[in-house]
């Protein structure tokens, strides 16, 4: 049985695999993690400004604040030359709830990951958590980026400007005239695959490069093997917690109707009682 769910996981992988485009946040980040002048460029399209350089690129890289925390793997981690932080996903989950949240945590975690033990708040870089979404993550919006800070509410040209964050949330699904060109045709190539310009092109090349790459498909495959049997694992924990409830329910239920049933026949017993005594 082990062996028939380990072949059809593989299956389910390697087909994953083959059709899996830009999109796919292993492509993605495995993309950026050999081209990384193309993860520069994209950055700077974003941020419309020159970076100087990236010191290094990390695909999923994986952070944990403490033991006992849920752990983040990032799609792609990079720094630059001044140690500012840039964090992109390739995120394909469509509740604007669920974004909201993550970049929160993310927020916090790659803060904890980046002030050492005993460094001044002061030491904290600033940080630019992306999200590229092939949907559109406000439904009342139409546009193609969406940049969040923080700022005062009763006075909203005050910005809390040492807290250095920043949240981005990119949408290919935007209809509005506010994005570059070269970034607007970024976002159709996530959307469509269909590359439009040089950059796009250099990029639709690497993906075909990071898909023939023997290493890459390894790690995809075992990646995405692990995950499917986390969820077969999680849906037989699910089954029994379900079969436990039930049957909980079910005892509870009983109990319910026994104590009804004692209440029913200590009424009866009281009324025949007085039936005798007035007799």
């Amino acid at each position: 049985m082990d062996d028939n769910n380990k072949a059809a996981r593989e299956a389910i992988a390697r087909k994953k695999w083959e059709e899996s485009t830009i999109q796919n946040n292993f492509v993605f980040g495995k993309t950026m993690e050999m081209y990384p002048n193309l993860c520069q460029i994209l950055i700077e399209y974003i941020l419309k400004t020159k970076i100087e350089g990236i010191t290094y690129p990390e695909r999923e890289k994986t952070l944990e604040n403490r033991i006992d925390s849920r752990g983040v793997r990032l799609d792609v981690y990079v720094k630059d030359k001044d140690e500012n932080v840039f964090d992109l996903e390739m995120q394909v989950s469509s509740s604007s709830d669920n974004l909201a949240k993550r970049m929160r945590y993310y927020q916090g975690v790659i803060d904890g990951d980046n002030l050492k033990r005993g460094e001044h708040y002061d030491s904290l870089k600033p940080v630019y958590i992306i999200f590229i979404c092939p949907f559109a993550p406000f439904k009342d919006f139409k546009r193609h980026i969406y940049t969040f800070q923080e700022r005062c509410m009763e006075e909203p040209s005050l910005l809390l400007l040492g807290s250095a964050t920043n949240k981005i949330i990119l949408s290919t699904k935007g209809t509005e005239d506010d994005v570059s060109p070269e970034l607007k045709n970024f976002l159709d190539y996530v959307e469509t695959g269909i590359a439009n310009d040089d950059y796009t092109k250099e990029m639709d090349n690497a993906v075909e490069v990071v898909k023939t790459n023997e290493k890459a498909r390894l790690d995809f495959m075992g990646y995405e093997m692990d995950l499917l049997a986390r969820e077969i694992i999680g849906e037989k924990r699910g089954e029994k917690r379900g079969e436990k409830r039930g049957r909980e329910e079910m005892r509870k239920e009983m109990n319910s109707i026994i104590s009804q049933k004692d209440a029913e026949i200590m009424a009866l017993k009281k009324q025949i009682a007085m039936m005798s005594t007035n007799a």
